[in-house]
Order: C-alpha cells, then sequence, then structure tokens
C-alpha cells in the first residue's frame, strides 16, 4: 500500500495553517514589519502541530485504563457467558 498520500495530507495541512497564521501576523502584529512574518508564521504553526499531538498523546494514555477496564469486562462477560451456555 501507498501511504505517500497521508504525507502529502500532512504537508498540505501544516503549509495551510502557516499560510493562515501568516494572514493574521500580517493584519495584526507585523503591519510595520512584515519580514518577520515568515519566520514567525512557521515557528508557531510547528508548536501548534506538537501541541496538538501532545495533548492527543495525553488523551490516549489517559483513556487506557478505561480501554482496561472494559476490555477485561468483556472477556470476562464473554467466559461467564461461555460456561453458562456450557452448562
Amino acid at each position: 500500500m501507498d501511504y505517500g498520500w497521508i504525507v502529502n495530507l500532512f504537508g498540505l495541512a501544516f503549509n495551510w495553517l502557516r499560510s493562515m497564521i501568516e494572514t493574521l501576523l500580517n493584519i495584526t502584529l507585523f503591519k510595520l514589519n512584515p519580514e518577520l512574518v515568515n519566520d514567525f508564521a512557521s515557528t508557531i504553526a510547528l508548536l501548534i502541530t506538537l501541541t496538538t499531538i501532545y495533548i492527543i498523546l495525553v488523551l490516549i494514555s489517559s483513556s487506557k485504563k478505561i480501554i482496561g477496564i472494559v476490555l477485561a469486562l468483556g472477556w470476562g462477560l464473554l467466559a461467564l457467558s461461555l460456561i453458562i451456555s456450557a452448562i
């Protein structure tokens, strides 16, 4: 399977985010000095991306316990139903 389209999709999303931040910075903070917009827009976009990945990882790791409980209950109920149906 070719997963190159996923990389391209992330690249397009990152470039779109950077261009939106660049536009916002041009309109607001860097009206007088637009040469700095490129550097700051790229840095802000990278930090937003890393923060998003961090938040997703925190949510996944905190939900591991809940998923473990659900799996344990599921296997337990399955074993119980197998025992009851065999009787």
